[in-house]
């Protein structure tokens, strides 16, 4: 019990945020440290950089769950679909002690992907996602202390802009500038304030066909400090995919691999906290011809 109390007094401290700004939603995204905001689009780019989707054209399905800092009462979910340049997708972080829910946060998004310029040569991509946020408080302790006769605390919802543009030369070249709520938007009256804002700047680049390098840098609007990272990934077979990464501020290691088995993914990924435990991440994720 001593030990869940702290870790939610730390989580809290170093949070102090809805989960809105949270960066390694796939198992791409963790595998990599989250350097996913320029590259070849996939099922990672239903939850983030959306000007990917413009060059999905059959359908994609995933559907992932990880446990936050390896906590069971953080579980975290997501799915969602693309389709001809169109994602749909969820989120969902709830706080559970003893099989009760003390809150919920929940994304539901849709986004759009387009070309605005494409030849044999290179292209260039422009996309927006808009998200619905709503947060549920759960339910007060009660005279019982254990929430079973508490009163109904309510919620509040919003709404955010996501925006992406993509610059690829050659299928090999990729650089690329993603806007995460930048219509600023605002939950509830002193309950959580202003979302987080945030602009990521990436390259990648493939020294030949197997190998993918991507390097971002991400700026939390209103800090002081950038964050750098680095991802590789490697097709060490042909159904079967290395990847790993890094990055600073606060330092971390992540890694995972895909197994491919027709049009089915089976997805596994890890990053690495330096005071908490490891966050595993596992997803499953099909395709389907045109």
């Amino acid at each position: 019990m001593i030990k869940i109390v702290i870790y939610c007094v730390f989580i809290s401290i170093s949070c102090a945020q809805v989960f809105s700004h949270y960066d390694y939603v796939g198992s791409k995204s963790i595998s990599m440290s989250g350097s996913v905001t320029s590259g070849p689009g996939g099922t990672w780019s239903i939850f983030h950089n959306p000007s990917q989707l413009a060059g999905l054209n059959h359908l994609q399905m995933v559907s992932g769950y990880s446990e936050i800092f390896g906590l069971s009462f953080l579980p975290y979910y997501h799915t969602g679909f693309s389709y001809k340049g169109w994602a749909v997708n969820m989120e969902q972080l709830s706080t559970s002690i003893y099989d009760i829910e003390l809150s919920s946060e929940t994304v539901i998004g849709l986004s759009k992907g387009i070309y605005i310029q494409k030849d044999k040569n290179s292209s260039i991509s422009l996309g927006s996602r808009f998200n619905f946020y709503y947060y549920d408080l759960g339910k007060s302790a009660g005279v019982t202390g254990d929430g079973e006769l508490g009163t109904e605390l309510g919620g509040d919802f919003t709404y955010g802009i996501d925006v992406g543009l993509q610059a690829a030369l050659k299928n090999r070249h990729y650089f690329a500038v993603y806007y995460q709520n930048i219509n600023n938007p605002m939950l509830g009256m002193g309950l959580g304030g202003e979302l987080p804002r945030s602009l990521s700047m990436g390259i990648s680049y493939y020294p030949y066909d197997d190998l993918l390098t991507s390097l971002d840098i991400n700026q939390l609007i209103g800090s002081d400090s950038q964050e750098v990272r680095f991802g590789i990934e490697y097709h060490l077979f042909e159904n079967f995919i290395l990847r790993t990464g890094v990055q600073n501020n606060s330092s971390r290691f992540s890694g995972g691999f895909v197994f491919s088995f027709e049009m089915l993914n089976i997805e596994y990924g890890f990053i690495t906290h330096h005071i908490m435990p490891m966050t595993h991440q596992v997803s499953i994720s099909f395709w389907m011809s045109e």
